[in-house]
């Protein structure tokens, strides 16, 4: 039987100082979340005298959100152009990742780099070109004027990032599929992709968020309440029930809740990421 090493006055408190510190630090980041949704749950009077602790439960504030606020509508649109912009980036992303990082056809390296550069390119500087193609093809307004222009923006940090982690897949499993008659798109779905499953994971968190969270094109871009999603339709919101602080966060919390459910959806995944990257490292 193997004894255990006993543990050291120094090692306790070291394992203190540290759970003290992750404790603090879990704190920081919940704390916001918990508050907002504390206060979504308030009346108007109950927010100013009450702020930092809860009184009373008004789960009418979701209600009057969703109806009278016309949440529901600005929700829905941006369930459907985050998902459309979601499953477009992802199929284009392992198509051109999987052949730049195991097929390598020639300029292999050449496109690589030019998808690196375009990773510099911010989305101010293409601001006039997208609004002047868009408007030329009469999508202007639509919801299609934000996926097309959404899925661009996110293909080219995702081919890169793909792409290195395709890289890294040993080819003896490739090899042996070969020999036992599976075809490139077999091996492609069967064998290499759930291999990179945590860095897809991480990829569609980070641009969900970045879908859900965008306001800058859908501004200039959509005018009709129909096409407008959630982050752009707060605006009316927040003008309507600016002294309703209760109603008014808890649009808030709406915007915020899909986040959070896509990285808990997807945490496991992304946390082997970062675990392997440590590993890599």
């Amino acid at each position: 039987m193997a004894i255990k090493p006993r543990l050291t006055f120094k090692t306790f408190l070291l394992r203190v100082l540290l759970y003290l510190v992750l404790f603090i630090m879990a704190f920081l980041v919940l704390y916001p979340l918990f508050f907002m949704l504390m206060t979504s749950v308030k009346s108007s009077m109950d927010v100013i005298r009450n702020p930092f602790w809860l009184t009373g439960v008004h789960l009418g504030n979701y209600v009057t959100a969703w109806k009278i606020g016309r949440v529901a509508g600005y929700f829905m649109n941006s369930v459907i152009v985050s998902v459309s912009t979601l499953i477009f980036q992802v199929v284009v992303i392992t198509l051109a990742s999987y052949s730049l990082g195991k097929l390598r056809p020639w300029g292999h390296n050449i496109i690589l780099s030019c998808i690196l550069m375009m990773m510099f390119v911010t989305t101010e500087m293409t601001t006039v070109p997208n609004y002047m193609l868009l408007n030329n093809l009469h999508l202007m307004g639509s919801r299609m004027c934000l996926i097309l222009v959404y899925v661009a923006t996110g293909l080219s940090m995702g081919t890169y990032i793909l792409t290195n982690f395709i890289r890294e897949l040993p080819k003896e499993l490739d090899d042996a599929a070969l020999i036992d008659g599976a075809g490139v798109f077999q091996i492609m779905t069967r064998i290499d992709l759930p291999l990179v499953l945590p860095a897809m994971s991480t990829l569609v968190i980070f641009n969900f968020n970045g879908i859900w969270s965008e306001f800058y094109w859908a501004l200039l871009t959509i005018r009709s309440d129909s096409y407008k999603t959630l982050p752009l339709g707060l605006i009316n919101f927040q003008s309507q029930f600016t002294a309703n602080y209760g109603v008014l966060t808890a649009g808030l919390t709406i915007l915020t809740v899909p986040v959070v459910i896509v990285y808990l959806f997807f945490s496991k995944q992304f946390i082997a990421n970062i675990s392997a990257g440590a590993l890599k490292g």
